[in-house]
Formats: C-alpha cells, structure tokens, sequence
C-alpha cells in the first residue's frame, strides 16, 4: 500500500506542473503586456484562434509531461491489479440472478447424471439426440438461483459427437445432454469422480470446454491450474458462496495417465478427506465466503444406508464451518440430517445429504465381480454371498430409480450472519417405459417428480401401467421417510401441487 501512495503522490506532482504549464503558456504576454486588461471595452477585438499566443517549447514540454503523467496513472493501475493477484484469493464469480431482496437466494442440489446405453439410443430421433422428453419435467425441482447436479462421465470428449457411448458402454454422452441441463437452469456440474476421465485427460478438458460453452461451470475438475480446481466462490444476489468439491473414489487405474494429469480432478484418500476439507473452508472464508458447501463423492455402491465413514466425515466437515454437505458416489438415495455444534459461542447447523442417487440414469447394482462369477461346487459360505449379491442386484432394480432434489432457502440475518431458513425436498422416480419399443422410444425413459402424479384419482397416462405409477407412489414414500427423519426441518416441496400429507409407514429403502 505504501508503494501505491508513493505512486499516486508523484502521479499528482505530475498534474500540478501541467497545470502550471497551462497557466504559462497560454497567458503569454497577455496581462505583463497590458496591465489593464483589454482595455474600456469601447475597442474592437480581434477574433482569437486557440493556439494564438503559445510558445512552442513550453507546448513540446506540456505534450510530454502528459505522455508521462497517462503512462504513470496506467502503471499505478497494472501495479495494484498485480499487488491484489497476488493474494491469491479465490475469484469471485457473478451468475446472472433474478431480482430478490439483496441477502437471500435460493440454492438447489441433484443426483448424478449418468445414462446408460439403451437412453441414449431412446433418445435419439430423427438423426439428432433428444433428451427433452425425458428431463423436461425436471425444470421445476431444479429451479434454484443456483443449482448444482452431478456427471458420471464426459460429454463430447472426441469432438463431433463422435464414439458416443452410455454408462457402461464409454461414458461418453453428447452434447445435447448439456444443452438439455443447461436450459433445464442447472449451473454447476460436480465432476469429481473416477468417470471424469473415462476417455483421458484431454476427453475431460474437451468435456469441460463443452459444458462451459453452454454456461456451465465446472466444480471438483480443471482443464487449468490443479491447485484451484476444487474451490470457487460465487456471489449470489450480494452473498459470497463457497464451494468445494472432492472426489474419494480413485476407481480405475488408468495407468496411461500421467500423475499430474490426475492432478486435475480433485482427488483425496479417504482418511485426508476431512483434513483437507477444513483446510479448503478455511481457504474459502478468508476470500470472503458467508455459505458455504461442500460436494463430495465418497463411493458406496452398494450400500443402501450411510457407512460410518461418511457420518465420520461429515461431522468433521460440519464442524469446520460448513453450511451445507452433499454427498454423491452411490446410485441409491442416502439418509439426511442437520448436524448442530457451536463456533465458539454461537450456535450453528450443517444440513448433510449423504446421497440424492441418479437424478438421470437406468443404473442397477452389478454386484461384485469375484462374487458373481462364482459357479460350480460352492462352499455355505460362497452360496450365501452369491445370494446376498443377487438379492441386492433385485432391491437396486427399486432403489436405483429413485433419487431427489434439494433446495435450500438461504437468508442474511439482520446480524449479517447467512444461513439455510428453509429446506424442501422434492422426491423424483425414473420412468423406465421397457414396453415403448416402437415410434415412440424417445419417450421411453423419464424422471418425474413424484408429487404431481402421487396423488391422481386413476393412473396418469404417463405410466405404461398400473405398477410403474404404484413403483412411483413408493418412490415418494421412501424419500418422504428420509426428510421425515429431518424432526420436520425438510420439507415437501408441492410445486403447487396438492399432495396429501406422507405416509411413511412404509417407505423402506
């Protein structure tokens, strides 16, 4: 700072002798000439051009202390440019937001998006991919001032569209499914996860490019420098937001990669995740963050509860300072709670959500490799893991077509302090129409809201049957018990919908 003002100080030196300059040259000769001025007033004046009087050196001179003074004031402007870079503070970015009283905006979370093979070939029609029918009816439960859904793989990592491939066929999706996400009002894509690079390095930074060319930012991922890839900040209608992103899961090896190309995915074991965590809130607050969220894919496939390691984890995590935790990695929805601790002495709250599963996929559990392919004579022990296996594959064929939104109303208090005033849910069920093979598999997979058909008086006619419209009614009671166990403090998100109160009773998971 000091630097500046020395800076400025000589700066207003320079215009001080310019203006003594002026003074100089263009009263030359006029009052030391005629003392009385111009006379009675009775005289004719002579028009006056505007360089009549100038002495030409002290002109030159002017021209030059100008030069000087112009070069010195864009210098002091570069230096302090470059003495705030240099901070390395986390930029802030501005989102376009709609107009609310200053201090309050809403922020939305969703599952993974991960289509499977037999999606993308219901989506494509007429030559092109077309994923309106089936993630239309998602725009309402997405509708935050900032929303964040996570991505199980690339998206155009070739160029062209070409080598296109689903979930488990190439984890290479087009470019019209970020163009659907992108109109449907999702912000952020959380790519931190071993998909992210399922065709190489430069198939997750074409990736990258591609979503960002349709205004979406990237969390947990960079195409730049690694050490800022999983922190950002973002103000929302005059409220700095933090978030962070990580990935636990390494998956597969991809030993054609160099280690620092890794790098470019935000990547920790699972016994650094909560160390590094504080560390990177830490960092977010002192660049100014008032909320923060941290997104984390931690694994679990297969689990159909939270493991202890998550619960673990997210304490840590809560009690360093975050406001919000979302958890992405199994294909199932997860439990959620508010975790309450103290700052010293004000008490505070963490919403936690361990997992909101596949907001849009076809996924079902496969069981573990060395598990399945046993055959032949097998021990008890080999038969009871073989059926407990083939049980799980029969319950994800339920569980995996269920997932959820969340959107959290955040305010500023009157003491400045920002927090979460509401949470709503909305729980969602993926349509899987196997029966529309003909003219009409465009239509064939959808993930809808549950709470506009839940409470039909007969079955709505977007359901094949009877039993996928019952399939939708349980997908609403087993999210409804997961918010349920909130004591109240997540609430059903209508979306103007009349639904009657939940019973869970049965809502099992």
């Amino acid at each position: 700072m000091k630097i500046i003002g020395k800076i400025i100080s000589a700066i207003l030196g320079f215009f001080a002798r310019i203006a003594v300059s002026f003074g100089k040259i263009f009263n030359k000769g006029d009052v030391s000439a005629n003392p009385a001025g111009r006379g009675t007033g009775n005289e004719a004046r002579p028009r006056k051009r505007l360089v009549d009087g100038v002495d030409a050196d002290r002109f030159t001179r002017l021209c030059a202390i100008l030069v000087v003074g112009f070069v010195s004031v864009l210098g002091a402007v570069l230096i302090a440019a470059s003495l705030k870079s240099g901070s390395h503070r986390i930029p802030v970015e501005e989102p376009e937001q709609e107009s609310k009283p200053s201090g309050s905006f809403t922020l939305t979370f969703g599952g993974n998006v991960m289509p499977t093979q037999d999606m993308l070939d219901a989506a494509y029609v007429d030559g092109k991919y077309d994923f309106h029918n089936g993630m239309s009816e998602l725009s309402d439960a997405l509708a935050g001032d900032v929303t964040v859904v996570g991505l199980c793989g690339q998206v155009n990592a070739y160029g062209n569209n070409d080598q296109i491939g689903g979930m488990y066929s190439g984890k290479n999706y087009p470019t019209a499914l970020a163009s659907s996400l992108s109109e449907l009002g999702v912000n952020y894509i959380f790519g931190a996860n071993q998909h992210a690079l399922a065709n190489g390095y430069d198939g997750m930074c074409a990736t990258i490019s591609t979503l960002q060319a349709r205004s979406l930012g990237v969390i947990g991922m960079t195409d730049g420098e690694p050490g800022k890839l999983n922190t950002r900040v973002i103000k929302v209608n005059g409220v700095n937001v933090g978030i962070a992103g990580f990935n636990c899961i390494e998956g597969a090896d991809y030993p054609e990669l160099k280690a620092e190309q890794k790098a470019h995915i935000a990547t920790v074991t699972k016994d650094a995740l909560a160390e590094r965590a504080v560390t990177d809130i830490a960092k977010l607050k002192k660049s100014g963050a008032e909320f923060i969220a941290v997104c984390v894919n931690w694994g679990g496939l297969g689990s159909f509860v939270e493991t202890g390691f998550m619960k673990e984890a997210a304490k840590k995590i809560a009690e360093s300072g975050a406001d919000v935790i979302v958890g992405y990695g199994p294909c199932v929805t997860l439990g959620a709670e508010i975790i309450s601790y103290k700052s010293g002495d004000t008490a505070k709250e963490c919403f936690v959500f361990y997992s909101f599963g596949s907001i849009y996929g076809n996924n079902v559990y496969p069981g573990m490799p060395h598990i399945m392919k046993l055959k032949g004579n097998l021990t008890d022990a080999q038969k009871a893991a073989l059926e407990n296996e083939k049980k799980l594959i029969a319950k994800s064929k339920i569980t995996m077509a269920r997932s959820m939104t969340v959107t959290l109303n955040v305010a500023r208090a009157s003491d400045g302090t920002v927090s979460v005033t509401q949470a709503s849910y909305n729980p969602i069920f993926m349509i899987r129409n196997t029966e529309q093979v003909e003219e009409n598999t465009h239509m064939k997979y959808m993930s809808v809201p549950c709470v506009k058909y839940v409470s039909a008086e007969e079955c709505p006619a977007i359901f094949t049957d009877e039993k996928q419209w019952e399939a939708c009614k349980s997908t609403f009671k087993a999210i409804s018990a997961i918010a349920d166990k909130t004591g109240g403090r997540l609430v059903l998100n209508d979306m103007g919908h009349t639904t009657e109160e939940p019973d869970v009773s049965d809502g099992k998971i």
